[in-house]
């Protein structure tokens, strides 16, 4: 976690005492930047020893200005396409209209809220980050509301689908799942495969997939530990827009281990057993944590242990 001043929807003029929780990424910046400040500066983002501006900000203590920021943006996006030309990889920052894109920070901003917003559960955590007094503030933000972003989302998340079931049935590894729905998985990827399958090979562009997927949607969803195959019937989430139900899993509320909607890939497995291994390392722990957390750490080892041993042992329904 983090904690610093807010000042947006605040009254007070010096801002009030605010604590985010951030990610793994987020924590090894922050660290990053505390190693380059000296231990005496204050803010994390003002300009560094040797940087231009150092001199006049080093007693003074001011955080970097807008013009700096956008400088420091400038040459970010210098250095990551140096990166790419020297690495060969085509992932760099494009050119636009010939010319390098001017970066700025509301273009930065909206463009992290736009990610944060695909997540799973991240209109939510969203909206705590940005400070908006709505989720339906943040996804209108983010571009995620009646933009039209939304829908664009929802397809590419179609099309990433649809490549993972490309892949499972080229190397048949949809013959390996565990779980209690992968019979039914299985069942859906073999109808599935005999819609993609043309003249001896799977479709591979993926608008005819997306298409392929509109119309005959197997409505399986791959996460990082479980893949949904989803059966409103049977389902402990269900997502909502707009107050009303509609056919997808809410995989921010995904209940894996309790939800009989579940199937387990041979890379499920394997991310499960990492996570359990770090539920271990945490509770090695245990004589400094607060007994709440120890408690909640070891029923997650107690049900991640089940889990695990019932998909080793079977049987799949």
């Amino acid at each position: 976690m983090v904690t610093s001043l807010a000042f947006k929807g605040e009254s007070s003029p010096t801002g009030v005492t605010a604590t985010w929780v951030i990610s793994e990424p987020v924590e090894r910046a922050v660290e990053l930047l505390e190693q380059l400040q000296e231990p005496d500066i204050n803010y994390l983002i003002t300009p560094l020893p040797g940087s231009v501006g150092y001199n006049w900000a080093r007693y003074g203590q001011f955080a970097l200005t807008n013009t700096s920021t956008l400088e420091s943006f400038k040459k970010l996006c210098r250095w990551i396409n140096d990166y790419c030309a020297e690495h060969g990889r085509a992932d760099g920052i494009p050119l636009v209209r010939g010319k390098v894109w001017m970066l700025n920070t509301s273009q930065f901003r909206r463009t992290l809220a736009w990610f944060i917003a695909r997540q799973p559960g991240g209109s939510i955590a969203g909206a705590i980050q940005y400070r908006h007094h709505s989720i339906q503030m943040f996804e209108g933000y983010a571009g995620t509301s009646d933009s039209g972003f939304r829908a664009e989302v929802e397809a590419e998340q179609a099309i990433e689908r649809g490549d993972h079931l490309r892949a499972l049935i080229e190397c048949h590894g949809h013959e390996d799942l565990a779980g209690p729905s992968a019979d039914e998985a299985r069942r859906r990827i073999a109808d599935f495969e005999r819609k993609v399958w043309f003249g001896g090979t799977v479709v591979t562009d993926r608008k005819r997939m997306a298409l392929i997927l509109k119309r005959d949607d197997p409505k399986i969803y791959f996460g990082e530990f479980v893949a949904c195959v989803y059966n409103p019937e049977t389902a402990l989430c269900r997502k909502r827009i707009g107050g009303k139900a509609v056919t997808m899993p809410d995989l921010g509320d995904c209940k894996p281990l309790r939800c009989r909607n579940v199937a387990v890939t041979a890379a499920n497995i394997v991310a499960l057993r990492q996570h359990l291994a770090h539920v271990q390392q945490q509770l090695s722990r245990r004589a400094v944590l607060a007994p709440y957390l120890v408690d909640r750490l070891q029923r997650q080892h107690d049900e991640l242990t089940q889990f695990i041993r019932r998909v080793d042992d079977g049987p799949t329904s």
